[in-house]
């Protein structure tokens, strides 16, 4: 404490500049010679002590937010496509096993240096359906021989998938391509798919180049792949 050289008043020491000047600002108090160097000093020293002071309230936040930051990075890490592959990004390889006993992977498929067709369907999805009969199965009258397809069953609704089903539905839709089931839905995580149809059109470099949700335009679908089949290998 130290008193004001005006009023006399007892003031903290750190609290005194600031009582002379909103308490006697017409007395023009030399300020340099009310407060020596020595106390200014211990002024500066007490500030910047309760600067650094972290209190046990405030380091427990401290800690919780970045154990908050580190789960979100461990997550980015372990998946980085947690909404799926956006346009432009290398679409995440995957192996599974057709309902024909094939082995389906992506990277074997874009090693023909075609485009990709993959579609994650349900067979009891009414959506699905309705695609494969009125777009899909024209699709592949037109592209195949020139594009790879996939398709694979996430499940979602209705009675369990098998492969029996899935084949009963190829024939009834006459979508003849490989299917697979994803049965521990880690591809279904990995691009993100939340709903069915969604489908993926991947270009020979293995780049996301659309991604369509519900059933597709036939005429635009057409139209994107003989764009890609007309880019240089």
């Amino acid at each position: 404490m130290k008193k004001c050289p005006v009023c006399g008043a007892s003031v903290k020491l750190e609290n005194l500049e600031r009582h002379v000047k909103n308490r006697h600002p017409r007395d023009n108090v030399d300020l340099s010679s009310a407060i020596t160097k020595a106390e200014r000093q211990k002024v500066v020293r007490g500030e910047s002590r309760r600067r650094r002071t972290v209190t046990p309230g405030g380091f427990r936040i401290v800690l919780i937010v970045a154990a908050i930051v580190a789960i979100i990075l461990a997550v980015a890490i372990i998946n980085p496509f947690k909404y799926g592959p956006g346009i432009g990004q290398t679409a995440p390889d995957f192996r599974h096993t057709s309902t024909d006993g094939a082995t389906v992977q992506l990277s074997e498929m874009l090693s023909y240096d075609q485009p990709v067709f993959l579609e994650f369907m349900d067979v009891d999805c009414e959506y699905c359906q309705q695609e494969a009969g009125n777009v899909l199965r024209y699709l592949y009258q037109n592209y195949s021989n020139r594009v790879r397809f996939l398709s694979l069953d996430v499940n979602f609704v209705g009675s369990p998938d098998t492969p029996d089903r899935i084949a009963a539905f190829k024939t009834t839709y006459g979508t003849p391509w490989p299917y697979a089931l994803d049965d521990s839905g880690g591809t279904t995580r990995t691009y993100g798919v939340n709903s069915t149809p969604t489908t993926f059109i991947i270009d020979r470099r293995g780049k996301v180049v659309k991604q369509y949700l519900g059933e597709p335009d036939f005429a635009r679908m057409h139209a994107l792949l003989e764009s890609k089949l007309k880019e240089p290998a």
